[in-house]
């Protein structure tokens, strides 16, 4: 009997020991865990999801605000500003009632770059549309040659075929007197002037009575090729693109101004300030 007593109170023993185990465990376990999630939300309340979302919401509502302020090709940029500010009334409203204090300041449109955020710092050397069997329209206006470079550091526009070649490129520059423009092998020059319109399907220069120089189409006949500006924060203005991809949809790119926003987000715990170029369209 001794012997079976002895035995039994082991197991007792053993049972109330892994028992008095797992409590502790679950309870240092909940500790862990409550403390890193504590420590989490006290440093990351503004997170960059948070920044993200707010930057996606400003890109939709500055577009929304151009194509409400373009009537017939016109643009209305006091109808533009009213829309931004109103966006700005309205997402600040939204983010009080989460208990976040949000300011949006838009600046003026401006002239932009031909960089990939349309600002002078910005990636001057990238690919604007991929896997292009066709293009409609291609126009490009410069606003402030004086901005070009010269002929070493020239703006370059390049149709690149699959294998990355140059099937078709156009180079322009100022050489002090005159804007230069070359066109695979072939130079012409004249006067500089404050806007410069580039209609390169259209194969003419600033008046359709100026025809057969670019010979765009002609050179990407056949092609499935992509559209590249090379140098682009050497030159400042407005270019549209339009045509068909090789999947056959077809495809807009265009941009018309930039625009510069600061967007200050606060809680109790943190502050962030964030400058971002939206460019319009």
């Amino acid at each position: 009997m001794r012997k079976f007593d002895d035995s039994a109170q082991l197991l007792l023993l053993a049972a109330f020991a892994i028992g008095f185990t797992l409590v502790i465990s679950t309870i240092m376990l909940n500790n862990i865990i409550y403390a890193s999630n504590m420590a989490s939300e006290s440093s990351s309340d503004i997170s960059n999801y948070e920044i993200s979302n707010i930057a996606q919401m400003t890109d939709e509502a500055t577009r929304a605000a151009y194509y409400n302020a373009t009537i017939n090709d016109s643009f209305n940029e006091n109808m533009f500003t009213k829309n931004m500010d109103s966006y700005a009334n309205e997402i600040s409203t939204i983010y009080a009632f989460r208990g976040l204090s949000l300011s949006f300041d838009d600046s003026n449109l401006n002239d932009a770059y031909f960089t990939e955020n349309g600002l002078y710092g910005g990636n001057s050397d990238w690919i604007v549309v991929k896997n292009v069997n066709q293009t409609d329209i291609f126009t490009i206006t410069l606003t402030n040659t004086s901005k070009l470079g010269n002929a070493s550091n020239a703006y370059e526009v390049q149709a690149i075929n699959q294998s990355n070649i140059p099937i078709w490129t156009m180079k322009i520059y100022n050489d002090s007197a005159n804007i230069n423009i070359t066109v695979n092998d072939h130079t012409d020059s004249m006067s500089p002037s404050t806007d410069m319109i580039l209609n390169v399907t259209g194969n003419w220069i600033n008046s359709p009575s100026d025809t057969n120089y670019f010979y765009f189409t002609t050179s990407t006949s056949g092609e499935i090729y992509s559209i590249k500006f090379v140098n682009s924060s050497n030159a400042m203005g407005y270019y549209e693109i339009n045509g068909g991809l090789a999947d056959g949809s077809t495809f807009v790119e265009e941009r018309y101004k930039v625009t510069n926003a600061t967007i200050s987000i606060a809680s109790s715990n943190n502050k962030i300030n964030v400058s971002m170029p939206f460019t319009i369209p």
